[in-house]
């Protein structure tokens, strides 16, 4: 579990007041389902939608961003992540046992920036159907980080059951990808299970999938 974190926000939804990241973003009450881990994407886009700016996600976010990025991450059972997202120079550490890296790959290349993970025995690189994968992973939470086209086929395949989506400030404007790209995703609807603001006027949203009953 991640330490807990000074960094505050202001919750507008369900109770309004100041809350710290580790509380905002809390996976204690996820579950695993009888199959998989409960999923929760995690992205960024500007106000008009795009993914990143001058090529990276990171170019979006802030400090709150981050550290919201970063308590997930350190407090899911398992991280997934797309193969282009590793190479696009992300930087990725292996995770200590018993937590999994899962690295979606169809030609198993990392590249220059995802290369040392290889060497570690909390790594998997797997490719397939992503239902398969997903079935693969132990524990009750997993994080999926992107990119586009794995947000899309996991949604797409009715796999994704939260989504925690900050929304910057900016305006991008140019020929920017979104956050899922691929097959159309599930008509099914989606509810918002909380919503934040920081001082420098980040949206912090959290949905759920309708399936849910409320666990924020």
């Amino acid at each position: 579990m991640a330490d807990s974190n000074p960094v505050t926000m202001r919750r507008l939804l369900p109770e309004p007041g100041i809350v710290s990241v580790d509380v905002a973003y809390s996976v204690t009450h996820r579950h695993r389902h009888a199959e998989r881990p409960w999923i929760i994407m995690c992205m960024i886009a500007s106000a008009d939608g795009a993914l990143a700016l001058d090529g990276r996600a990171e170019g979006l976010g802030n400090a709150t961003d981050r550290a919201a990025f970063l308590h997930l991450h350190r407090s899911t059972d398992a991280v997934l992540v797309g193969a282009a997202t590793v190479r696009a120079g992300d930087v990725y550490t292996p995770l200590a046992a018993p937590r999994q890296l899962f690295v979606v790959s169809h030609s198993g290349e990392l590249g220059a920036h995802g290369s040392h993970l290889r060497a570690s025995p909390t790594t998997n690189v797997v490719s397939g159907d992503v239902a398969d994968i997903v079935r693969r992973i132990s524990g009750n939470t997993c994080l999926l980080e992107g990119g586009a086209v794995l947000n899309g086929q996991m949604l797409a395949a009715g796999l994704v059951d939260e989504v925690c989506l900050t929304y910057a400030p900016r305006f991008v404007s140019a020929d920017s990808t979104r956050i899922a790209f691929g097959p159309p995703a599930s008509r099914e609807p989606w509810r918002l299970a909380q919503l934040c603001v920081d001082d420098e006027g980040f949206l912090f949203a959290r949905y759920e999938h309708g399936r849910h009953h409320a666990t924020v």
